[in-house]
């Protein structure tokens, strides 16, 4: 029967057509709380930021990404007490911390760049707001210099957690947007230039609990090259027709 000849010729031609359009595209969380990122092409985590791993004197110095896919990215603490705890960084008395994560090497083609932190805040009477307060939000500058961009989009998630010193869970609430997204589309903030290095800079304040740290790096999806659109559409016809064939005979 036709449907028997061509099944093992449309199996690998469909498949080689998803590949081509597949790219190197991937996505990847490293902390139970993130989100996997649409196209993103490298992933620097940061998370069991804890005494048992890390002491303050290495996170001063600079840590690396402990995730398995990564884009080179470093995690410094460069001002303030901010150390590792027993669950996270925690800071309890001074101005707050301020540090920065460094990505000397960019992927090539860089287009948008994704920061999501994950730090219990209280912004109601305890006032503590984490990267929240104005003077903290994290800020993109690259290639070496000082441009300090804001982000292009937030969005923020609350998230239940176990606290640092009971032990207990804690359920969701609306003053402690623990989870935070911060992302970078270049075009929309003006960057005309090819990004080969960034910097990115935030702070936090006293009683912030940050438990993880993370890195994307997207690049604009490809569009497809004619002769890979139209194996992707010889492959599905050819299926297609194995379908109906085999519907009409059973």
């Amino acid at each position: 029967m036709i449907h028997h000849r061509l099944r093992p010729f449309a199996t690998p031609l469909l498949a080689a057509a998803c590949f081509a359009l597949a790219g190197s595209a991937y996505a990847s969380t490293t902390h139970s709380a993130f989100d996997d990122i649409e196209d993103s092409v490298a992933t620097d985590g940061f998370n069991n930021l804890t005494a048992a791993r890390i002491t303050a004197t290495q996170l001063a110095a600079g840590i690396a990404s402990n995730s398995e896919t990564e884009g080179g990215a470093i995690l410094r603490r460069t001002s303030g007490g901010a150390y590792p705890a027993s669950s996270g960084l925690y800071q309890f008395a001074g101005n707050g911390s301020t540090f920065e994560t460094v990505v000397s090497d960019a992927v090539d083609g860089l287009t948008s760049i994704v920061f999501q932190t994950y730090i219990n805040v209280s912004t109601g009477s305890n006032g503590i707001y984490g990267v929240l307060a104005q003077n903290n939000l994290p800020r993109l500058s690259f290639n070496g210099g000082a441009q300090f961009l804001l982000s292009s989009s937030q969005a923020s998630e609350n998230l239940g957690y176990t606290d640092f010193f009971t032990g207990e869970f804690v359920a969701s609430d609306p003053n402690n947007p623990n989870h935070l997204t911060f992302t970078w589309n270049l075009a929309s903030l003006g960057v005309t230039v090819p990004v080969d290095s960034f910097r990115i800079t935030f702070a936090t304040d006293n009683h912030a609990q940050s438990l993880a740290f993370q890195v994307d790096q997207l690049v604009a999806a490809p569009v497809p090259e004619p002769q890979t659109a139209a194996l992707l559409l010889g492959g599905m016809a050819v299926i297609t027709l194995v379908a109906r064939r085999r519907t009409r005979q059973h």
